[in-house]
């Protein structure tokens, strides 16, 4: 089966069409022999009446007769024009994630069908018939899961077990994708940006919070109250060295009494 990607009318993804069928021609054989049969029949007729009775084509049953044909071959012509429009147009369009059936409902009417492939449970071909064992095309059929049910039958395509091969091979493409982004998103992004805020943060020094001017005056009250008074500082002076304050307004040497 032939993989195309071109574009398709009022298509908006066109670069992922992978498949785009329409029935096989063997199908329209027997609509094609029918007109045929419609549209030769009556002037066999006619030439065989004209030879064995040519009185019955003489007056006004010559203008009703003219008027009657020309009534049936605009209905059969009208018939046939109808299906081959209508096989012409039917098509059927594979994308990567669903499947659109388009059918074509006389001149003026078009009914569109799309189906998601993630949906499909699954798919099977038909061939019965002389015609379709013979030319090679049959009936795909897919079925869906849910509460929901959606089926698609695709009628007369050429090589109908490729088709669905194809289609389930599309399926499992999705289901592996579908089951493969969340372990992406879980596991590789969420684990690499923790990895990489850890490591700007063992990077980055820590850095004291802004002190306020309310938090310095009260710094600078603590150290207040910790600093000894003068009177304090005295009696620790004379403590520690036993200095008295006569000996200190003497000046000159000092003599420090050792106990």
């Amino acid at each position: 089966m032939a993989e195309y990607n071109f574009p398709i009318p009022g298509s908006l993804e066109e670069e992922k069409i992978v498949l785009f069928i329409r029935r096989h021609w063997a199908s329209f054989l027997g609509q094609f022999l029918l007109s045929t049969a419609m549209l030769i029949l009556p002037a066999i007729i006619l030439i065989i009446a004209l030879v064995t009775q040519p009185q019955v084509f003489k007056g006004m049953l010559l203008n009703f007769l003219v008027m009657g044909l020309s009534i049936y071959y605009l209905i059969a012509l009208t018939v046939a024009f109808v299906a081959w429009i209508s096989f012409y147009y039917d098509v059927y369009i594979i994308y990567a994630d669903s499947v659109v059936d388009i059918v074509q409902q006389g001149f003026f009417g078009r009914k569109i069908s799309q189906l998601s492939i993630l949906r499909v449970q699954d798919v099977s071909s038909d061939i019965k018939g002389f015609l379709p064992t013979f030319f090679g095309f049959g009936d795909v059929l897919v079925e869906t899961a849910g509460e929901q049910s959606q089926n698609f039958l695709l009628v007369a395509v050429p090589q109908p077990q490729k088709v669905a091969s194809k289609i389930m091979e599309l399926h499992d493409q999705l289901v592996a994708k579908e089951d493969r982004e969340p372990g992406i998103i879980e596991g590789e992004g969420v684990l690499e940006s923790q990895t990489e805020d850890k490591d700007i943060k063992e990077e980055q020094p820590e850095t004291a919070p802004p002190t306020t001017y309310q938090d310095l005056m009260e710094k600078e009250q603590k150290n207040q109250q910790n600093q000894p008074s003068p009177q304090q500082q005295t009696s620790t002076v004379e403590k520690e060295g036993e200095i008295s304050h006569d000996e200190l307004d003497k000046g000159g040497e000092i003599k420090l009494n050792d106990k």
